[in-house]
C-alpha cells in the first residue's frame, strides 16, 4: 500500500528524533570502557568485556542472556522490543574478544586516548567501536519506539576459532530476521560477499633412521615438501577459477614443524594451513582431495622408505563465507540507512573472514559487513584506531536500518 504524504511525515519525525538521541559522546564512553576490558585471544578470556556489555545492556531494558562456550568465555545475546521472544528485526553481530596487543605502540593499548578526533586503543576498529556504535544506537531505537525488534549477539573466540559462532548455531533456534549485521570494520562501506576461511592440521608420518643411513628410514620432511608442491599446484588451478564479486579461493601454508635434530631422520612433520574459501566450498571435501594429491605425488616420488609414510589431516577451524545479491530489499535498505546518515552507500566485497557466514546459514537471512574504520590499515596493527566521527555515522546508520527492518517477515 501507498504510504500517504502524513504518513512520510510521521516516519521522518521519528526518524529524526531517534537521531537526535544519538550522542557521540556515550559511544565514545562505552568504546572506552570496552577496551580497558581487554579479552586478548589468545592468552585472556571475554568476561570482563562481556560483563561491560551485559551492564550497558542492561541499562537501556534489554533482556540479556549468556551461554557459557567454556568457563570465563559466554556468548551474549540481547533482545530488545518485539514480542519478548527474540525474533523479528535485525540482527547485530560482533565478538568480544581482541587480538594481541604486541609491540610498538606509542602508549598504552587498552588504555584509550582520544588524539586529533581518532580513538585509539587496541579493539577500537576490531571491534569494540563498532560494539559501542551498535548499542547507543539500539538505546536510541527502543527509547522512542520501543516495540520494534532488534537483537544483538556477540560471540567469544572469533579471533581464532569461532567456538563462539559455533555454539551459537549449534544450539539457537533459527531467528525470523530480516537481516544480519556484522559491525566488524568496513570504512562504512556495505560488504555483501565474504569469502571463509579454514584451518587444516596436516600431518605426515614417517620411520627413524641414524643420519648416517638415511635409507633405512623414511623422513617426514621430505614428503612433506611433496605435500607443500601438491599445496602450491592446487593454489595456482584456483586462480583459473576466480569468483567474479569475491576472486580466488587461496592457500596459505603458516607454520612447518618437524624433526628431532639434524642426525636423525625424520619421523614426523606437522603443518598449520589456511585455506581462504569461497561460498559453498566444503572443507571436508578440500581435504580430502588435498590428501588423495599429496599422497599420490608422494608415492610418485619413489623415496626409500615410501611405503611407511602415512598422511592424515583434520579441519580445526571452518568460518564459512556467504553472498547477499546486492539487489536485495536488505541490501537496498542499508544503502539507505547509509546514505540518510550521511555515507556513501557503496557496496562491495571483502577478501577477510568474518562470523556473518554463520548467520547466513543459520538463519537463511541476509546478511552484510557493515562498520567503522578499516580492516586492512587500521586493525590488528600498533595505535589500532578509528575516527570518532566515523563511529558516530556507524551508529546513525545501524539507527535508521533498524527503523527500516521493523516489519516482519512475511507481514
Amino acid at each position: 500500500m501507498t504510504q500517504t504524504r502524513s504518513e512520510n511525515a510521521a516516519a521522518t519525525a521519528t526518524e529524526r528524533e531517534v537521531l537526535d538521541g544519538i550522542r557521540v559522546e556515550k559511544i565514545v564512553a562505552l568504546a572506552d570502557e570496552l577496551i580497558r576490558s581487554r579479552g586478548e585471544n589468545p592468552g585472556e578470556t571475554e568476561d570482563a568485556t562481556v560483563f561491560s556489555l551485559s551492564a550497558a545492556l542492561a541499562a537501556i531494558g534489554a533482556r540479556v542472556e549468556l551461554d557459557e562456550v567454556v568457563p570465563g568465555r559466554s556468548n551474549l545475546i540481547a533482545h530488545l522490543g518485539g514480542d519478548g521472544a527474540g525474533t523479528g528485526g535485525i540482527l547485530f553481530l560482533g565478538h568480544s574478544d581482541v587480538v594481541p596487543a604486541g609491540s610498538g605502540w606509542t602508549g598504552d593499548p587498552y588504555e584509550p586516548r582520544h588524539v586529533d578526533g581518532r580513538l585509539i586503543g587496541r579493539g577500537a576498529v576490531d571491534m569494540k567501536g563498532g560494539l559501542a556504535a551498535v548499542i547507543v544506537a539500539m538505546s536510541s531505537v527502543n527509547w522512542v519506539c520501543p516495540e520494534l525488534p532488534m537483537t544483538l549477539l556477540v560471540t567469544v573466540d572469533e579471533e581464532r576459532d569461532a567456538a563462539g559462532a559455533r555454539r551459537y548455531v549449534a544450539t539457537q533456534p533459527e531467528g525470523r530476521y530480516l537481516g544480519c549485521v556484522a559491525a566488524e570494520p568496513t570504512g562504512m562501506d556495505i560488504i555483501t560477499a565474504c569469502r571463509g576461511a579454514t584451518n587444516f592440521r596436516l600431518e605426515v608420518t614417517g620411520a627413524s633412521a641414524h643420519a648416517g643411513n638415511p635409507d633405512d628410514g623414511a623422513s617426514a620432511i621430505l614428503a612433506a615438501g611433496e605435500v607443500l608442491r601438491a599445496i602450491e599446484r592446487d593454489d595456482v588451478l584456483l586462480r583459473e577459477t576466480p569468483d567474479p564479486l569475491l576472486g580466488r579461493a587461496s592457500w596459505n601454508v603458516g607454520t612447518v614443524a618437524g624433526g628431532h635434530g639434524t642426525s636423525i631422520v625424520a619421523d614426523r612433520c606437522e603443518l598449520a594451513v589456511d585455506r581462504r574459501t569461497l561460498p559453498g566450498e566444503e572443507p571436508e571435501v578440500i581435504l580430502s582431495r588435498l590428501l588423495a594429491s599429496a599422497s599420490e605425488a608422494v608415492t610418485a616420488a619413489g623415496r626409500p622408505g615410501t611405503d611407511r609414510i602415512s598422511l592424515t589431516g583434520a579441519v580445526e577451524m571452518v568460518m564459512p563465507g556467504f553472498k547477499t545479491d546486492a539487489e536485495d530489499p536488505f541490501v537496498l535498505r542499508c544503502q539507505d540507512a547509509v546514505r540518510r546518515a550521511g555515507g556513501s552507500g557503496r557496496t562491495g566485497a571483502w577478501s577477510a573472514a568474518c562470523e556473518g557466514g554463520f548467520m547466513s546459514q543459520a538463519h537463511a537471512i541476509p546478511t552484510v559487513v557493515l562498520g567503522p574504520g578499516d580492516v586492512n590499515t587500521q586493525a590488528h596493527q600498533p595505535d589500532e584506531q578509528v575516527e570518532i566521527d566515523e563511529l558516530l555515522l556507524a551508529a546513525r546508520t545501524y539507527a535508521v536500518l533498524a527503523l527500516r527492518c521493523s516489519e516482519q517477515p512475511g507481514g
